[in-house]
Parts: C-alpha cells; sequence; structure tokens
C-alpha cells in the first residue's frame, strides 16, 4: 500500500462577504480534489487538542501521527532541525524573522507592515543575516540563516517565554508586541539600525520591494525528540516541503527530506515539480508514504491576500 498526504496548510477559512457567505474553498475551481474526494470517504479530524494554540507547527505534527502533547516543544526547534542546527538540552531556539517595519517613527512607534519582507529570497535574507551575525552572535545568542525570511537564534541556557507572533498583528504598532526580556528588545531596536540603510535594503527599496528592516523573534522552545516514523508506522517515508518547519519535522522523525528546485514555500511555487517528486519517490525510490506539503494557502492568508 502506498499513501499520499496533500496538506494545504492555512487552506481552511470562514464564509467571507466579499464571496458572497462563501469559503475561499467553495469558491475556487478545485476539480482535481473534487475527483479525489468524490472517489473516497469524506470526514473531519481535530488536530490542534484542546488548550494549545492552533498552528503548522502543532497540527502538521498530529497529521503525521505525532501527539503533540507528546511531541512538541516549541515550532522554532523543528525548523532548527532541518537547517542543521547543534542543539543543547539548556538551549532555548526562537524564530527569528526578517520583517518590515515603517521607518520614520521611534522604535516602539513603529507599524508591523509585513511579516515576511515581501517573501524576500533566501540569497537576499543570508546576506542580510551575516550582518546580523557579525554584530549579535556571541557566547549566549548565535543566529543561523534559514529559508526566505524565517531563521533561527539559539539562547544558550535561556528561558521559554512568551513572543508575540508578527504576522498576528499586521498594521499594528509594534510598541504592545514587543518582547519583554531586555536582550531581544535591544537586538530588536539595534537591528532596525544595522539594516534599513544596508546596501541591499536600499536597492530593494529602489525596486520598489519591502525592506527587510528588523528582525522579530518568536516561537520559543526547547530541543526536540520525536520517533522514528518508520519505526512508528512500519512505512518508509518522505517529506515535500520548502518550509523547514515541515522538513526539520521530517528530520526528527527519520523521513527523507525530497528537495524540489522551484519549489519556495509561497504562492508562486513548482507546483508540477512536488506532484512528479511525490510519484517518484513512491514509484522509484522505495517509499511508501509522501507528505506534500503546500504553503501558499498559508502564506496568502497571513497577508490577508484574497
Amino acid at each position: 500500500m502506498k499513501y499520499i498526504v496533500i496538506l494545504g496548510d492555512g487552506m481552511a477559512g470562514e464564509p467571507l462577504a466579499v464571496l458572497n457567505g462563501k469559503t475561499t474553498l467553495e469558491t475556487a475551481a478545485t476539480p482535481c480534489m473534487d475527483q479525489l474526494a468524490s472517489m473516497g470517504k469524506l470526514g473531519l479530524a481535530k488536530m490542534v487538542p484542546d488548550g494549545m494554540k492552533p498552528g503548522s507547527d502543532v497540527a502538521n505534527l498530529a497529521v503525521l501521527g505525532y501527539d503533540p502533547q507528546r511531541y512538541y516543544s516549541g515550532r522554532s526547534p523543528l525548523e532548527a532541525l532541518s537547517v542543521g542546527v547543534t542543539m543543547e538540552d539548556s538551549d532555548v531556539i526562537l524564530r527569528c524573522n526578517l520583517v518590515t517595519l515603517s521607518e520614520d517613527e521611534p522604535y516602539e512607534q513603529k507599524t508591523i507592515i509585513d511579516h515576511s519582507s515581501g517573501e524576500i529570497s533566501s540569497e537576499d535574507a543570508d546576506i542580510l543575516m551575516d550582518a546580523i551575525r557579525e554584530a549579535f552572535n556571541n557566547e549566549t545568542y548565535q543566529f543561523y540563516s534559514g529559508t526566505s525570511y524565517r531563521h533561527i537564534t539559539i539562547w544558550k541556557n535561556g528561558q521559554v517565554l512568551d513572543f508575540d507572533q508578527p504576522h498576528d498583528h499586521l498594521g499594528q504598532v509594534c510598541g504592545e508586541h514587543l518582547p519583554k526580556h531586555p536582550d531581544f528588545r535591544r537586538m530588536m531596536e539595534k537591528s532596525f539600525e544595522i539594516l534599513n540603510n544596508h546596501p541591499l535594503n536600499l536597492q530593494r527599496a529602489a525596486q520598489g520591494l519591502n525592506k527587510a528592516n528588523s528582525l522579530w523573534f518568536w516561537g520559543a522552545g526547547t530541543k526536540p525528540s520525536l520517533s522514528d516514523f518508520r519505526e512508528k508506522t512500519g512505512l518508509r517515508g518522505a517529506m515535500i516541503s520548502a518550509v523547514d518547519l515541515l522538513k526539520g519535522i521530517a528530520v526528527g522523525a527519520g523521513m527523507e527530506v525530497i528537495c524540489v528546485e522551484g519549489a519556495t514555500g509561497s504562492l508562486h511555487t513548482n507546483y508540477e515539480g512536488k506532484a512528479n517528486a511525490a510519484i517518484k519517490t513512491l514509484l522509484e525510490d522505495g517509499n511508501d508514504f509522501v507528505y506534500v506539503h503546500v504553503e501558499a494557502p498559508d502564506e496568502m492568508g497571513h497577508q490577508g491576500s484574497l
């Protein structure tokens, strides 16, 4: 038996007045999904346990059969697995976004414009993260590049604190959402001084692109420990995703991570390439299970883009 899970991250939604009371899925043309549904069984499954925050991290773990109440130790540690970060049990790992803030006001009065800096490329982001590493890397804090706007901070001997997620507060003044811990607030304020007039950001502004002009910390957690997927299920599994979170879950579970050229984790991605890679890994590479993760709905939801 071969298994394919196609996960439309963030694809669910509420009825919208602009769509005459329909959801985006009810409005969309979905002939392939309709055909698959007509050939199978339909049902609902609750993927987020009561009391846990609904997010891609918790829900994808659950879909893969890992009880989040047992296995979830934070989002960022899973992403850190994807980029090969070595973690100690005493480390706290944080997501470190490159975000776009307004420019003219004092830092606490700036507006959160874009949590993804215009879906900045990984290549551009790494150049900016080099400047961050030069300024901030020390025995306590280390910074690692991830994918696009999504990066990793290791806090040696740290503590898990609650940080506000930038994508939940787009268009809002950042002051009340800033970290209470003085180190992280200081690094965020200093990062604006480093990044806002960085030559790469000046070039982006000249091209009409959003500057990636500040760090934003969130998603703190500790070193994860997932049981082996094959031992758990008896299946050889593979992951196809452009997102560090999902690739990190796969690494932690001992699944094969398949990288598809042109897969970006955004609306404009290589959908056909991901489909072909899924077919190939099942029919030619000996895998029994493939998880095809599609991030575009989640990104468009955060951006409010119908």
